[in-house]
């Protein structure tokens, strides 16, 4: 374990990996676009006198396509290389934002929107997925490899407080369309970055591997790892929904920004000091530890729902174990599926904590307008419970390591 003194030597050493700074930052910046997108399209079609729940149809249909076809975008890379799905997927994509924002401009009917926005989502690349996808090639096998995940969650954190507040700042000094178009340009941009760092791309697997198993979900343990990302999504989706209720229901809307940003920090802080160090417990345990802390922060949570001050402060402890949890479970990918398809399996984990979300999001409005707040939070509290359960009945499988590709048997 590094010292407290040294909390940046870990960092330090994962970002002089050769090749790993570079592909690593202009991920970054090709990732902005996903959190832009949803509230690109939101301000573009108000801005332009559209309704609320036209730009909101849009927005979610963006989100929630983006798990269409993305794990198999992700498996086709494993099999032929990352350059050769993403060149054509950042096109897509950019093609796919500038016919949305053109779209817009012209009033097109909101069947044509909607169909627009799913376009959006189903060709966005899924950056986070590539780029862990290379940290496990250069450190499979390497301790390092937890904080080279780690520094992939703490991007992700940025980008999704930074994309917003861009998107706000494009449309209000140029134009509604503003954020649309400066998302197409970071898309083009960082993704030709990334697509140049050959050198550090993972070699694709053998085409001879086809069939069942040559898909990351015919490996049981990462259905258990899905299981409880599910979880993890809903419970945020439903916390969030809670803060902004309580938040109304004690009359300080306002500050519900705030609060939501003060949970993400014990997150975040956590996240970076648990990258910071290494450790000699196994990696299935400690996934099962943050599952039962993230479930038990959620009860203080619920209890504490009586006072915005006391929830705020349960609400950063609790945060504490997000992202620990999330960074052991993506570094239990390489336990559980072969190299091959670690590509796919990133991109399953991905997008099913945005599934989650968007079960969590409007659950938690129903049961606070049936129960108020309180009702939301307490569902958070059964959704960290399932995703306990699952944690601990799979959890056998989570100490399996998965077969290489020479080890498979021939597909059938």
């Amino acid at each position: 374990m590094t010292s407290s003194g040294r909390w940046w030597s870990l960092y330090r050493q994962v970002w002089s990996v050769p090749g790993a700074a570079a592909f690593s930052s202009v991920g970054a910046l090709a990732r902005l676009p996903q959190a832009m997108a949803g509230l690109g399209a939101i301000v573009l079609i108000t801005g332009l006198g559209g309704s609320y729940a036209v730009a909101g149809a849009v927005a979610g249909a963006i989100s929630l396509s983006q798990g269409l076809l993305a794990p198999q975008f992700s498996r086709l890379a494993d099999r032929y290389g990352q350059a050769r799905v993403l060149a054509p997927q950042t096109v897509a994509n950019v093609a796919a934002l500038c016919t949305l924002v053109a779209a817009a401009q012209l009033r097109a009917g909101a069947v044509v929107l909607i169909a627009l926005g799913v376009l959006v989502g189903v060709s966005l690349p899924q950056i986070g997925a590539f780029a862990r996808a290379r940290w496990t090639a250069l450190l499979r096998g390497d301790p390092r490899l937890d904080t080279a995940l780690a520094v992939e969650s703490l991007i992700e954190e940025a980008v999704f407080v930074i994309g917003p507040v861009l998107v706000a700042a494009a449309a209000t000094a140029v134009a509604p369309a503003a954020g649309l178009l400066t998302a197409a340009a970071l898309v083009a941009l960082g993704c030709t970055l990334f697509l140049v760092q050959r050198a550090t791309e993972p070699v694709p697997g053998s085409a001879r591997r086809s069939g069942r198993r040559s898909r990351a979900t015919a490996h049981a343990g990462l259905w258990v790892l899905i299981a409880v990302f599910l979880g993890i999504g809903a419970l945020f989706g439903l916390i969030k929904v809670g803060v902004v209720a309580l938040t109304r229901e004690m009359g300080r809307p306002g500050v519900s920004g705030i609060v939501l940003a003060l949970w993400a920090g014990g997150s975040l802080v956590s996240g970076v000091f648990y990258g910071s160090r290494t450790r000699r417990s196994a990696p299935a345990r400690r996934f099962l530890l943050g599952a039962a802390a993230m479930a038990a922060g959620t009860v203080v949570v619920a209890v504490c729902s009586g006072s915005l001050v006391a929830l705020t402060i349960a609400l950063v402890v609790a945060g504490a174990a997000n992202a620990p949890t999330l960074i052991t479970g993506n570094a239990l990918v390489t336990a559980v599926v072969p190299a091959h398809v670690v590509t796919e399996a990133y991109t399953w984990l991905g997008v099913t904590v945005f599934a989650g979300i968007a079960i969590g999001a409007p659950s938690g409005g129903a049961l606070v307008d049936r129960f108020g707040a309180a009702g939301a939070f307490w569902a958070a509290t059964g959704a960290g419970v399932v995703a306990l359960l699952a944690a601990v009945l799979g959890g056998r499988l989570l100490r399996t390591t998965a077969p290489s590709p020479g080890d498979l048997p021939p597909a059938p």
